[in-house]
C-alpha cells in the first residue's frame, strides 16, 4: 500500500525529500504495471520484464543479467552506471548512487509485482511470509539505506513492521482481496481453525471465522511489537515514520476487534477523530526528531 509513502513525505526531511519521492514513483509504477494496466494477464508480464530489464540496464548489468547471482564470475561492473530509458528509473539511478542502495530490494519488488500475475492463493504461512518478503519489506530496506543505515539487524528488525502493516492491510480487505479473487489468508490457517475454504468463498461470518481473524490479528500484533526495537537505533526522522507506520497498522488491528472479527459484512476502518490524534502524536514526535537531529 504505497499510499504510506505519500503520508510518510509529510514527515520528511527536505534532503531526504526527493530520494523518497523517487523511490515512491518506481513502487508506483511497478505495482500499476502489474495491478492496473488495462491489458491482459501475458501483456502485463511483459511489460513487467521490460521494466526488469530497464531496471538491469540501469544498474549496469551485461545483456541477459537481471540479479546479483546471475552475474558470471570475473565480471565487475559500477553500479548505477548504466543508461535507463525511462525517467523514473533515472531518477532511482541518481537516489540510489548517491544513497548507495543495492540493486536487490527493487529487483525484490518486480518479483512481487509478478507474483501478483500468478498467485491468488496461499497455502501456508511459508508462502505469505514469501510474498511480503518481497512486497513489503524492500520498502522498509529502501527507507533504511535513504537515511543512511546500511545493517543487515537493522533490515531484519523493519522486516516486521513491514510485514506486520501489509498483513494488517490484508485482513482488513479480504472482502475486496475476494472480489479480485485473491487470498491471502494461509489456506492450511484456515481450515485448523474449523473454517473452509467454501465458507471463505461466500464470506461466511460465523465463530471459526471470527477465532480465525483474532489469529490474524494477534499474529499481526505480535510483528508490529516486535519491529519497535528498530526505533532506537535509527535516525529519529526515520523512527518518526515507523511510529507512524506502525499506529496506523495497529488502529487498522483494533478495529477489526472492535467490530468482532467480522471482516465480511464491514471493511474495517480508522475514524478520523483516531487519525487525527494521530497525525498530532506524529508531529509532536517529529518536532522532537528534528530538534534531536540538528543538535
Amino acid at each position: 500500500h504505497y499510499e504510506n509513502f505519500l503520508i510518510a513525505n509529510k514527515f520528511t526531511p527536505p534532503d531526504k525529500r526527493q530520494h523518497i519521492e523517487n523511490i515512491y514513483a518506481y513502487c508506483r509504477y511497478g505495482d500499476d504495471l502489474g495491478d492496473d494496466a488495462p491489458h491482459p494477464d501475458e501483456v502485463r508480464w511483459r511489460l513487467l520484464d521490460e521494466w526488469e530489464d530497464d531496471l538491469a540496464r540501469v544498474y549496469g548489468f551485461p545483456d541477459g543479467v537481471r540479479k546479483i547471482s546471475d552475474l558470471p564470475e570475473g565480471v565487475e561492473i559500477v553500479p548505477w552506471s548504466g543508461t535507463g530509458r525511462h525517467p523514473i528509473l533515472r531518477a532511482v539511478a541518481e537516489t540510489s548512487t548517491a544513497m548507495k542502495i543495492p540493486h536487490e530490494p527493487y529487483w525484490k519488488l518486480i518479483q512481487a509485482f509478478k507474483m501478483d500475475q500468478t498467485k491468488k492463493r496461499f497455502e501456508n504461512w511459508e508462502e505469505l511470509r514469501r510474498y511480503c518478503y518481497y512486497s513489503a519489506d524492500p520498502v522498509g530496506h529502501l527507507f533504511l539505506y535513504v537515511y543512511g543505515h546500511n545493517d543487515q539487524k537493522m533490515r531484519d528488525l523493519a522486516d516486521y513492521t513491514c510485514t506486520a502493516l501489509q498483513l494488517a492491510n490484508h485482513w482488513q480487505d479480504v472482502s475486496r482481496d475476494l472480489d479480485q479473487e485473491r487470498i491471502y489468508m494461509p489456506v492450511d490457517e484456515i481450515e485448523a481453525h474449523g473454517y473452509s475454504l467454501k465458507e471463505y468463498l461466500v464470506r461466511s461470518d460465523n465463530e471459526a471465522w471470527r477465532k480465525l481473524m483474532r489469529f490474524q490479528v494477534e499474529r499481526a500484533r505480535e510483528w508490529f511489537t516486535k519491529g519497535k526495537e528498530l526505533w532506537n537505533h535509527i535516525d529519529p526522522r526515520l523512527a518518526v515514520d515507523l511510529v507512524m507506520f506502525t499506529m496506523g497498522g495497529e488502529a487498522i488491528l483494533n478495529s477489526i476487534e472492535r467490530q468482532g472479527y467480522d471482516t465480511w459484512r464491514k471493511r474495517p476502518t480508522v475514524g478520523r477523530v483516531k487519525q487525527f490524534m494521530m497525525y498530532l502524536r506524529v508531529r509532536r514526535l517529529w518536532k522532537k526528531a528534528q530538534r534531536e537531529a540538528s543538535a
